[in-house]
């Protein structure tokens, strides 16, 4: 029997041949971690408690300073200082303020084609979209940090073929949704997505990247996306040299195959108070919306602030709205701003911001009662952004710069 990507990334990390459902000990090419408190700070604790005060490969772990950057009380200052001391005691690698860790660690070359990260947040699965499986396991990272091991039982994997292409005013974001909406929140339960089909080529990386980082709300423990020319050529900007073709075998075996024509896709919203609430944009036209937010580790990219621009160019945001524009890393803010496209952000009325967590989470913009806010955050609960009692939207930048622009819910394609 053929492998998926998984089980061959997984199989080679040990040396043997394994498949889904056996239980094995695997060896993480790269353990990472941020700023947070309750995480962070009690690795370092256990660590202490287990008498570990050196590791022997301190090149494996990768630490950020991503959240409550720059720090807003002293409260939070104490955590970079727990993580900065954290990272110089055992000799790990520390990047502070450069961005979202999930998208920087990309852009330094830690996630290459076949590798294996682990982190206690889910939203690592990002890296996928670079042929590495990245793996939330929050209740096992103390043993990854004291032994560089895991535990783990290789997950199955749901195959989606993608065929089609997505388009004008469609995006990532729609795709992402209308899957949800067609095979259910749990449709890919402790399962790894595995992304493939020709209609890859018609998708760039960061639009890869949206669709691998949301694995988790269709019940995924990660995604991963077959390898070809356009994961190469992001792997040679960010000087990585040596890599390999990832593909699953033609006889491989999956829980369920899913096919997806991009070209049937429609703007689609998920609707408060879940990210389980997927519904095509036509059936919320008319919504007031006072704020939007683009940004965080799924939707954050040069593609994202393109879109954006495409209809916010020589425009303006209506009276009263207020849009967060916020880069998933330095990288990106950098490119925008050579691209011009920053300019045409601010000329339209956005508040362009430095790369960070916190509009997600609620630490800077934060929504208050009453307030509805549209958004490519990762998610929707209430509270998440602010006030428990303002109502979050989920949607693609096409759709919030069509919100910023009439004060409402519009379909994009309506003000091309």
């Amino acid at each position: 029997m053929g492998k998926t990507i998984v089980e061959k990334i997984l199989s080679e990390n040990i040396g043997e041949s394994v498949s889904a459902g056996d239980e094995k000990t695997f060896y993480p090419d790269i353990i990472t971690a941020y700023d947070f408190p309750g995480y962070i700070d009690k690795y370092e604790q256990q660590m202490k408690e287990l008498g570990i005060t050196k590791v022997p490969n301190p090149e494996k772990y990768v630490l950020f300073i991503d959240h409550f950057y720059p720090a807003g009380t002293p409260k939070q200052q104490q955590v970079h200082q727990i993580t900065r001391r954290f990272a110089k005691e055992y000799g790990f690698k520390l990047y502070e303020g450069k961005g979202i860790g999930h998208q920087v660690i990309a852009e330094l070359g830690y996630a290459h084609p076949g590798r294996l990260i682990v982190h206690f947040d889910g939203h690592i699965s990002t890296v996928g979209a670079l042929g590495c499986m990245g793996i939330g396991i929050r209740n096992g990272m103390i043993e990854a940090f004291a032994t560089q091991k895991i535990s783990l039982v290789v997950p199955g994997t749901v195959r989606i073929e993608l065929k089609g292409k997505l388009n004008r005013g469609v995006t990532a974001r729609d795709l992402f949704h209308s899957i949800v909406e067609r095979i259910g929140p749990d449709g890919c339960r402790a399962s790894v997505i595995e992304y493939g089909g020709e209609g890859i080529k018609n998708l760039d990386i960061s639009e890869r990247m949206t669709l691998c980082n949301l694995a988790m709300f269709l019940g995924g423990i990660s995604a991963i996306m077959e390898t070809d020319e356009i994961t190469y050529d992001f792997l040679k900007k960010h000087h990585v040299s040596e890599f390999k073709e990832m593909r699953p075998d033609k006889d491989a075996n999956y829980v369920k195959t899913v096919e997806i024509d991009m070209n049937d896709i429609e703007p689609g919203v998920v609707v408060p108070p879940s990210p389980a609430n997927t519904v095509t944009i036509s059936e919320v036209i008319g919504t007031p919306i006072q704020v939007g937010y683009i940004g965080s580790c799924a939707s954050g990219r040069v593609k994202d602030f393109q879109q954006a621009v495409e209809l916010l160019e020589h425009k303006h945001v209506i009276d009263g709205f207020r849009l967060y524009a916020v880069p998933t890393s330095n990288e990106i803010q950098s490119e925008i701003t050579k691209m011009g496209i920053a300019a045409k952000l601010i000329d339209a009325g956005a508040l362009l911001s430095f790369p960070s967590c916190d509009f997600c989470i609620g630490q800077m913009g934060a929504l208050v009662e009453g307030e509805h806010a549209m958004t490519t955050g990762t998610l929707n609960i209430p509270g998440r952004m602010g006030s428990n009692k303002a109502k979050i939207f989920t949607g693609s930048p096409y759709s919030i710069a069509a919100a910023a622009i009439t004060g409402k819910i519009t379909d994009p394609r309506e003000l091309f």
